[in-house]
């Protein structure tokens, strides 16, 4: 299976405005879904009517996004170096 059809490749064609601010917009959702792994009652109120099977799903989802946000901060972050515009 070829993964570089699942890469972003849009990530050359924007601007670094653009890039820069995806990357705040994407450490937020981490912060967002680390809230949710540590106290899912705040993103889902009835979390203990859920079966501990659909609750470690749920955990596994949020840390698999948390992993994909990192990936995607990662390539921004590669091209910024790329073009000297990266401000650590």
């Amino acid at each position: 299976m070829n993964l570089q059809f699942f890469a972003e490749s849009d990530i050359q064609k924007q601007n670094s405005a653009s890039l820069k601010r995806s990357i705040r917009n994407l450490t937020k959702r981490i912060k967002e879904h680390e809230e949710y792994i540590k106290n899912p009652y705040t993103h889902i109120p009835e979390w203990d009517k859920y079966s501990v099977f659909r609750q470690e799903g749920l955990k596994k989802h949020w840390a698999k996004e948390i992993r994909n946000f990192n990936e995607s901060i990662n390539n921004r972050i590669e091209e910024l170096k790329k073009r000297g515009d990266y401000d650590g």
